[in-house]
């Protein structure tokens, strides 16, 4: 074989193992996913969002979570930078906000916004748990319930808030309501949340019923209840209900 053959053969196998690297480089990248990050051949304004940093998806978008502007979100963490954050470290955003405020329209705004998410939470939090207690009827009929250690001792400690579910035409239902919910307010942090079913979502239904309610009515007017639809989800098979919320945010019947 002559020299040039030879340079000629090496050359094409450098070639051939340039371009077998070069290949296996770009599968690579694809793989990886930092398409612009590796190559120069796509300009850098094509960055697609999903490569953008954390800080920036979370300045962008967590306060959408919380039903918040983005400027509330920037006097947010601006608040928490400063003595609110010693105080009440990991105080959600709406109540941190709301305590930080003197605009009383402000409040107002931000008050509505947090009832609305606690109404939300706590009808998802009770709905759960009477999907518990039904499932552990129906899989351990005959076996109790049992209760963790210190569990008497945390029955003990006034709960965050009591949940009540009642029902119109309701004999039982009235006389839990006025023998039982004047101590529920009393016992309870942050107050009583009546549930009641079979309203369908009618808002004349529920309020023909509270006229027929002097305690409730007077708990309205100090803001120490609250009264809502209860959805088929939070049914019961016998009425009244009662549910406990402790410090932890757990919910448990209590009756």
């Amino acid at each position: 074989m002559s020299a040039g053959e030879k340079a000629g053969k090496k050359g094409s196998a450098q070639d051939s193992t340039q371009g077998f690297g070069g290949l296996l480089a770009l599968l690579l990248v694809f793989k990886s996913g930092f398409v612009v990050a590796q190559t120069t051949h796509v300009p850098s304004t094509h960055v697609p969002p999903t490569h953008q940093s954390a800080d920036f998806s979370e300045s962008s978008y967590a306060h959408h979570i919380w039903g918040l502007s983005a400027d509330d979100w920037v006097r947010f963490e601006r608040v928490m930078k400063n003595r609110r954050g010693v105080w009440s470290p990991g105080l959600d955003p709406i109540t941190a906000l709301g305590v930080s405020t003197d605009d009383r329209g402000e409040r107002q705004r931000l008050a509505e916004l947090y009832v609305r998410t606690e109404y939300e939470r706590t009808r998802k939090e009770l709905a759960f748990q009477i999907a518990v207690d039904q499932a552990w009827q129906r899989l351990y009929p005959k076996t109790p319930r049992l209760t963790a250690a210190g569990g008497a001792q945390a029955a003990s400690v006034p709960p965050e808030r009591y949940a009540v579910v009642v029902r119109p035409s309701c004999a039982q239902c009235d006389e839990f309501i006025n023998g039982r919910v004047p101590d529920l307010i009393e016992e309870a942090h942050h107050g009583v949340d009546v549930h009641v079913v079979g309203t369908n979502g009618d808002d004349e239904r529920l309020r023909a019923w509270i006229t027929t309610q002097p305690l409730i009515q007077a708990a309205l007017k100090t803001d120490a209840i609250t009264i809502n639809h209860g959805g088929p989800e939070i049914e019961q098979a016998h009425y009244p209900a009662l549910f406990r919320k402790n410090g932890a945010g757990q919910w448990s019947r209590d009756l």
